[in-house]
């Protein structure tokens, strides 16, 4: 009896229990506010990085190209030791020193010097003066020992691939070979020799670098017909009073043919002229 009595109460807890309704299971509870304020700031944190790389400046390569010079800067050094300058270009690696009385200035192209190069490196005026009427000298660094030709108003300075040397070629039936001048610190040879036209001559100093198929070109005036006459009105009264100061100090106040200026005024103002050629080197790195 007892067995029966603990069954029947079993079976009716059992209906008791699966009588009662079934509890849902309880979800995680979702934290809104903190995910919308992460969210937030992050928003916050994209919108200023984006404001601030706007206001960054452009680095594409075109804005990079249009930025850089033109032309290599001039580099001028003091030599305490010797009073003079150091013109350098480490792009082309070459070097020459100068007085400082002068003013070494970069020039557009080298015309002055040569026609018919392949390429113009390097183009400068060299001046001793500050006055706009005395003739400048040029340097040039030119590409195409070959293409090198040096014109006056008869004769032509030019390679002859042929001979291997440099010659003047002109009036005279045969060219005459340009003999060796001197040598600069670097050991490069140099050729000179004079040109001109009816305006005014130069000598030229040619120095050949073979290994590169390059050539620099001094060029120092040596003599010069000054045309104050060709001048603005503006200008015609000071050139001629800056003619005739040099003529009362060069030619004992004696006027020239033509208002040449006096050979000894541009010996004088270019008296160191053969020195900075002869400074002229390639740099060694």
């Amino acid at each position: 009896m007892d067995n029966l009595n603990l069954k029947s109460q079993n079976n009716q807890q059992i209906d008791q229990t699966a009588s009662q309704p079934l509890m849902p299971l309880e979800k995680p509870r979702r934290n809104y506010s903190l995910i919308i304020g992460i969210v937030l700031g992050w928003l916050v944190v994209l919108g200023f990085g984006g404001y601030y790389l706007s206001k960054q400046p452009s680095t594409s390569p075109n804005k990079f190209k249009q930025a850089q010079p033109a032309t290599p800067p001039i580099i001028t050094e003091e030599n305490e030791v010797s009073n003079l300058k150091t013109y350098k270009n480490t792009q082309r690696e070459i070097e020459f020193e100068y007085p400082p009385n002068y003013t070494v200035s970069t020039a557009t192209d080298c015309s002055l010097l040569a026609g018919n190069q392949s390429e113009c490196l390097v183009s400068l005026t060299l001046s001793p003066t500050e006055s706009e009427y005395t003739p400048k000298a040029h340097f040039g660094l030119l590409k195409g020992v070959n293409s090198i030709n040096i014109a006056g108003q008869t004769d032509t300075i030019n390679f002859d691939s042929q001979k291997k040397a440099w010659v003047i070629s002109g009036q005279e039936p045969t060219p005459e070979v340009l003999s060796i001048w001197d040598h600069t610190k670097s050991g490069q040879e140099i050729i000179k020799a004079s040109n001109g036209n009816s305006h005014g001559s130069s000598h030229y100093y040619i120095i050949p670098n073979y290994k590169n198929d390059e050539v620099a070109i001094f060029s120092i005036p040596e003599s010069f017909r000054l045309r104050c006459d060709l001048l603005d009105k503006d200008k015609e009264t000071d050139c001629n009073n800056f003619y005739k100061s040099v003529i009362e100090q060069y030619n004992n106040g004696e006027t020239t043919v033509d208002t040449w200026l006096p050979e000894n005024y541009l010996n004088s103002i270019y008296s160191e002229a053969e020195n900075i050629v002869r400074s002229y080197r390639t740099m060694v790195r």
